[in-house]
């Protein structure tokens, strides 16, 4: 073959692996960007585009003083990705700083893994600055999450319950954090982060769809009277030796839940222990036989259905009914009772005997009427249903018994909302716990206004009841109760427990006093229980009722609820002088500038006037007294905060605001206050001179 035959060859040859190698990239080419399209997008999508979820904003809970109860907050998980460390001990240094840590141990931390990821905080707040110097090393990772804060520590913990978001097991919650869940929880949004062929570089977040934050809620709780409630339910558990109680606190012209406090209490929510019960609210989960204090709810069905009137007499002290006896607490012997002094001394045979004048079934439909055997929409979970068997279930017995609150359960909250009818009325509410819906950005969605469900009763009769109520405190089974600044209502309850199939049992009983305050017109409606207290304050009277005292001295000396209640009596002490002196108010006050201000009024004070601070005196502030009169003051010289000569700077720690400013203003000092919350540090010190300035404290948003 000649050259020129060589090389044509040779050129042909290689235009045809041209011409195939071209096929062959053609057929690829083909096959990526049309037979396998969707496959090769997907692994794009893949690899440069990664789906995130865009958590919402949890909302808040506040209190009905729109002091916040639960907030939201961002913080962030701090991390390490060690295969990008450069220089470890700049690192090391940068972390500590941020991070408020000991170079020692973020070095330890980093060293025990050798290879992969290491997590050095998980929920930690951050400012603006320390979020700056963390991004300046490409080692180190940010990843922001959403958290839980609770400013008032573990007041109210019960009612509010906790939230958290675990990894594995999704969202977990209790209490109102659970039942308010679908408003407060949000919508998740989704987004796209795009990464680049560079490591540790990113083109950004795509939005797809912005997440819906959750709605902020206001709820009916005051969370002083909530704080209120548990330091004295914590006292009295403590001096009967009680199994259990709880406190709860109504409005009951509007049905508001103010206060619920359960015991056991939660001390530390950083350190909640392993009781689960601290997260169970009693008030809301727990039934029980109410004794006494049902009978209430027996007389509104005696007197409203005509059954009895209020001179309607039994012999209170035959035992004897058919079949079978029922006895007076106590053994006690009354003789023949009318109605009024019957309730006013709680005789189990007269209501006994009373209730048969009705049918069963009008009976259990009053029952029915008042709520009982019937769950709330109160959004508080695992509530209990109480128990109220139908009449033809009913023994020979029951329907006495259960005019006396035996054979039947009920919860705190259906009690106390049945004996919240008296205080409103006649009219039964729904149990309100959230007010007002508001937008993530603090705008008002909309008002939960208060629901009344049926009226339960005439309102003659209600106020019929609020004066036997009155009578009951003044003479009868709650005299513990008496005040001679404010006149109360109530009823005490003292229920034998059932124990084991044995029935009921002298040595376990429920103590439970529901209480109305003030009696005539009332604001609140206190129902206090204590589980089985000790055999030598087992009687409400004993241990229930001084529970329910307690709660409304506090909240007149600590809160502005009962400040303007006038004194239900005026006492007039007749000495010789024609002048009349309005008593002035010296409670709280030290027992110097007591003194002094009754003296300029023109009165003699009286008692033990050592150092200390007026908790008692008598008689009451608006009394009337003619000149000269003597004034009996009752001074405590410790466990009151301020119980110190005039001279000498007081305790303030754990107050508030408003007891800061009322305790300085009766002392005759100026207070300086930084911050907003409870007192957590003061100069000068406790027990320290006063100087001119005054006093100067820090607040913060967290119960001492």
């Amino acid at each position: 073959m000649t050259a020129v035959g060589r090389r044509s060859w040779r050129s042909t040859v290689l235009r045809l692996g041209v011409a195939l190698i071209g096929l062959v990239l053609a057929a690829r080419l083909f096959q990526i960007q049309v037979l396998a399209h969707e496959d090769y997008s997907r692994r794009a999508q893949a690899q440069w585009v990664h789906p995130q979820r865009i958590e919402p904003r949890r909302g808040n809970l506040y209190d009905c003083n729109q002091q916040p109860l639960a907030l939201s907050v961002t913080t962030w998980r701090v991390g390490v990705s060690l295969a990008r460390v450069g220089d470890r001990a700049e690192l090391v240094k940068l972390l500590a700083d941020a991070l408020g840590l000991q170079t020692r141990s973020v070095d330890r931390k980093l060293g025990r893994a050798k290879i992969g990821h290491v997590v050095l905080e998980n929920e930690v707040v951050l400012d603006s600055a320390r979020l700056a110097l963390l991004a300046q090393d490409v080692a180190v990772t940010l990843e922001e999450r959403r958290s839980r804060f609770y400013p008032r520590g573990a007041v109210g913990a019960a009612l509010i319950g906790f939230y958290r978001h675990d990894e594995q097991r999704g969202d977990i919650s209790t209490g109102l954090e659970h039942g308010l869940a679908s408003s407060l929880a949000g919508t998740p949004g989704r987004a796209q982060q795009l990464a680049s062929a560079h490591p540790g570089r990113s083109l950004g977040k795509a939005v797809i769809e912005a997440a819906q934050h959750g709605s902020h809620l206001v709820l009916t709780v005051d969370a002083d009277l909530q704080r209120i409630c548990e330091l004295e339910l914590e006292r009295s558990v403590a001096a009967c030796e009680a199994s259990g109680g709880s406190v709860l606190i109504v409005a009951p012209q509007t049905g508001d839940i103010l206060a619920a406090a359960s015991w056991p209490l939660l001390d530390d929510r950083q350190h909640p222990g392993s009781d689960p019960a601290v997260w169970n609210n009693r008030n809301f989960t727990h039934q029980y036989e109410p004794g006494s204090v049902f009978k209430l709810i027996t007389a509104a069905s005696l007197l409203g259905r005509a059954a009895v009137d209020t001179a309607t007499v039994f012999d209170c002290d035959d035992i004897h009914f058919d079949g079978y006896e029922i006895r007076n607490s106590e053994g006690h012997i009354f003789g023949h009772l009318a109605f009024s002094e019957a309730f006013v001394h709680s005789s189990n045979i007269y209501f006994a005997r009373a209730v048969t004048n009705l049918g069963p079934e009008e009976f259990y439909r009053d029952l029915l009427a008042f709520g009982f055997s019937q769950r709330s929409v109160l959004p508080y979970p695992g509530q209990a249903e109480g128990s109220l068997r139908r009449p033809a279930d009913w023994s020979r017995r029951s329907q006495a018994t259960i005019a006396i609150g035996q054979e039947i359960a009920v919860t705190p909250l259906q009690l106390v909302m049945a004996a919240a009818s008296v205080a409103s009325d006649g009219w039964l509410y729904a149990p309100r716990i959230v007010r007002e819906v508001l937008a993530a950005d603090g705008s008002l969605l909309r008002e939960c206004p208060p629901v009344r469900l049926r009226r339960v009763m005439p309102a003659s009769l209600a106020a019929y009841l609020r004066r036997v109520l009155a009578r009951t405190v003044d003479e009868g089974t709650g005299k513990a109760a008496r005040s001679d600044w404010i006149r109360m209502g109530g009823k005490t309850g003292t229920a034998q427990k059932s124990r084991d199939g044995r029935g009921y049992t002298d040595d376990c009983y429920i103590a439970s006093f529901a209480g109305l305050v003030p009696a005539d017109q009332p604001r609140l409606v206190i129902l206090t229980i204590l589980d089985e207290p000790a055999k030598r304050c087992h009687y409400a009277s004993q241990s229930a009722v001084p529970l329910f005292a307690n709660i409304v001295r506090e909240i007149r000396r600590s809160t502005e609820r009962l400040t303007d209640v006038a004194s239900p009596e005026r006492h007039l002490i007749v000495s010789g002088g024609p002048r009349e002196i309005e008593v002035p108010d010296v409670m709280y006050l030290m027992v110097d500038n007591a003194a002094e201000r009754l003296r300029r009024a023109g009165l003699t004070p009286v008692g033990d006037l050592k150092c200390g601070q007026v908790v008692q005196q008598v008689p009451g502030p608006g009394s009337h007294c003619v000149a000269g009169a003597r004034v009996e003051l009752t001074v405590a010289t410790q466990g009151v905060a301020g119980a110190l000569p005039a001279s000498v700077c007081p305790d303030l720690t754990g107050l508030s605001h408003r007891e800061v400013r009322s305790l300085a203003a009766r002392l005759g000092v100026t207070v300086q206050v930084t911050g907003s919350g409870y007192v957590v540090s003061q100069q000068p010190a406790v027990g320290a001179t006063l100087v001119r300035g005054g006093i100067a404290v820090r607040m913060a948003m967290q119960w001492p």
